[in-house]
């Protein structure tokens, strides 16, 4: 009997093994269980946003690579900080009034009774962020005006109390690592030296713009040496250093790296552009955690517009004498109508050509641009990735959805970046970028991975530390694609 019982056994499990085995090869894996989920969101005519932004909620996003620091706070968190200095905002335009502006301080409120006002409260924020701007009928600014006014709000709150920078820059890693970002590189601030010298404005505005011409080449030799011999110079990028060193000791963890860039409005005459973009160079070159220079302030304006070939050789110059210095540039941050059609022909090109940017920022007038095709084919050689920011493009420029050129720069094989831009401006999030990109243009989830790869493998840490950052990158989208198959099996 119980040799008869035994060889039943023996057949039961024969019988049972190749149904485990089958049963087995058959398990569905973390990575396509989240891949096959991901497709179903975006395959139906009209794709699912809640899940969406629940899918990018969840899924780690690598790296916000162009990110302004003041424009990434909230209004709210400005407010705070007005609270806690005891200033008052104006009634009449919402600035931050000091007790310095004794000729406004009667026609002011205070925080606690702004709050407390809602219809008053309500208006602040259409001054200090672009939120309502669309939802309801009232007199309002043209959206790019309406958006960059934003920051004339934001200064005088720093200039009164460094220390709120170090708090800003704590805030925004919290709400990154709430957001599963790890990494920042955040524009932040310029060091804030300015040289003005008319003469160097009227002589490189002259004759041919080009540092291949030797007697241009000479004029900004002698202006650079005559910055470097400016004891105030010296003094502006030492504070830089030390606002730097302020606002990054203790930041970085295992989980999250800060670094910055620094920055030169493109909206002063000549020679205070050039002596600003030098300090820039200059503290890259000379800070670890300064990482990149880069280029601000509305591309449509008349001085932006009119000096910009000359910002191309100014950059070009400098990345010959800092050939190490990473440099991401604004440009293509326009549209038809925006400008003359003229303007809309090169700037992406003059970028990357002449002044040599390691990454663009926006690139939304490639599609008006001479020489686009040879623009793109460059890019895509040199592995010039493009910055997203379909929020702030569809605000300030009205280009979105098929419109948008993102879809034309990965078809030519251009590597890009999303990013946030501005999102305490806009009241986004780098989550939300996601959320639109694949509502809108049905990237696969394998392109959204390697996206997110991208803002590692192209922001300006060092080799090592990019090397380390996607160790973390893949052990996050392990347990994101673990906990993606956990869902579904709960399902």
């Amino acid at each position: 009997m119980q040799k008869k019982s035994s060889f039943l056994l023996l057949i039961w499990m024969l019988f049972l093994y190749p149904v485990t085995v089958h049963a087995k090869e058959k398990a569905v894996s973390p990575y396509n269980a989240t891949k096959s989920w991901y497709n179903k969101l975006i395959s139906t005519a009209k794709p699912d946003i809640a899940k969406l932004r629940f899918f990018f909620t969840l899924m780690p996003k690598g790296g916000d690579i162009h990110q302004h620091f003041t424009g990434s706070l909230y209004a709210e968190n400005y407010l705070d900080w007005i609270n806690k200095e005891g200033y008052w905002i104006s009634k009449k335009d919402f600035t931050v009034i000091t007790p310095k502006d004794a000729d406004k301080l009667q026609d002011t409120v205070s925080v606690k009774n702004l709050r407390s006002n809602k219809a008053m409260y309500s208006d602040f924020f259409t001054h200090w962020s672009d939120k309502d701007y669309a939802n309801h009928n009232h007199d309002a600014l043209a959206p790019d005006v309406q958006f960059f006014n934003t920051f004339s709000y934001f200064s005088k709150i720093f200039n009164g109390n460094q220390k709120y920078y170090a708090e800003g820059i704590q805030l925004l890693k919290n709400r990154a690592k709430n957001e599963n970002v790890q990494y920042l590189e955040t524009m932040f601030v310029s060091p804030g030296y300015q040289k003005a010298d008319p003469q160097f404005d009227s002589l490189v505005r002259k004759g041919e713009i080009n540092i291949d011409n030797k007697a241009f080449r000479d004029t900004f030799d002698g202006f650079i040496s005559s910055v470097s011999k400016d004891t105030l110079f010296y003094s502006k990028v030492n504070q830089y250093r030390d606002l730097v060193d302020l606002c990054t000791k203790g930041v970085d963890d295992e989980n999250f790296t800060l670094r910055f860039q620094s920055y030169v409005s493109r909206n002063t005459t000549p020679s205070q552009f050039f002596s600003g973009l030098y300090a820039a160079f200059y503290e890259a070159d000379n800070n670890a955690r300064v990482v990149g220079v880069n280029i601000v302030s509305p591309e449509n304006d008349a001085i932006a517009l009119a000096d910009y070939k000359l910002h191309m050789q100014m950059f070009r110059y400098l990345k010959e004498k800092y050939p190490q210095i990473k440099t991401s540039m604004h440009a293509g941050e326009l549209t038809t109508g925006m400008v003359l059609p003229e303007e809309l022909k090169y700037h992406i090109s003059d970028a990357v050509s002449v002044a040599g940017a390691n990454r663009i920022g926006h690139g939304v007038d490639i599609v008006y641009e001479t020489n686009a095709l040879r623009t793109l084919s460059s890019m895509k050689a040199h592995h010039i990735p493009v910055e997203i920011n379909l929020t702030s493009n569809d605000f300030i420029l009205g280009v979105k959805d098929e419109a948008h050129p993102v879809r034309l720069y990965t078809d030519f094989g251009v590597p890009i970046v999303i990013s946030s831009d501005d999102p305490g401006v806009s009241r986004g999030s780098l989550t939300e970028e996601y959320v639109l990109l694949a509502s809108r243009y049905r990237y696969s989830y394998d392109e959204i991975k390697q996206f997110v790869s991208n803002s590692i493998n192209y922001s300006f840490m060092t080799q090592n530390e990019k090397e380390q950052s996607l160790k973390l990158l893949q052990k996050k989208f392990d347990e994101f694609e673990h906990k993606i198959l956990s869902i579904m099996d709960k399902r």
